[in-house]
């Protein structure tokens, strides 16, 4: 009984990950397969083979840290399919999407990673704040919807919402 069990665990968990597809030597996002082309390209050892095991907990946050995102609000959980996505754009040094947006204050930059999983999410970096928005219906371009911020791109300028009861900022992408 508790054999089954650990099976059906472990099944459980690859398939929710093993549902996007990442470029990563083709493996699916968080399986193995992934974890270890992730670590052949960060490489998080000491190049004598002394480091975490491709995958562990302590190799994702080794990871974060590599990339520069350990501890940033708004980071996905890790080992989920959307922290799997945003790490795979980042270390497959997949420039985000940047807009220029003009607000009360000053002038701000936004990036943006837009991620092939399903549903399909978008990680938006302002500082060192992330928020995750997921994909909503729009009769033209494209909404995004998180939390505490949500998205409208269309022919390259967005309104940007930050917090519920803010004013829409517009912004501009980048060439």
């Amino acid at each position: 009984m508790y054999r089954s069990a650990v099976v059906l665990s472990l099944l459980v968990s690859v398939t929710a990950c093993a549902a996007v597809e990442g470029p990563s030597a083709g493996a699916p996002l968080c399986a193995a397969g992934w974890a270890q082309a992730v670590e052949t390209n960060l490489g998080t050892g000491d190049g004598s083979g002394h480091g975490p095991d491709a995958g562990s907990d302590e190799w994702q946050s080794v990871v974060e840290f590599r990339l520069g995102v350990r501890g940033l609000t708004g980071l996905p959980a890790r080992g989920s399919a959307a922290w799997c996505a945003y790490i795979e754009a980042l270390a497959a040094d997949t420039a985000p999407v940047q807009y220029v947006c003009e607000d009360a204050e000053a002038a701000a930059t936004l990036n943006v990673h837009f991620l092939a999983t399903e549903p399909r999410i978008m990680i938006a970096r302002r500082g060192d704040v992330l928020s995750l928005l997921t994909l909503q219906r729009s009769a033209s371009g494209a909404r995004y919807r998180g939390d505490d911020m949500s998205f409208w791109e269309h022919h390259g300028e967005a309104r940007v919402t930050w917090g519920a009861d803010a004013a829409d900022v517009r912004c501009q992408a980048l060439p």
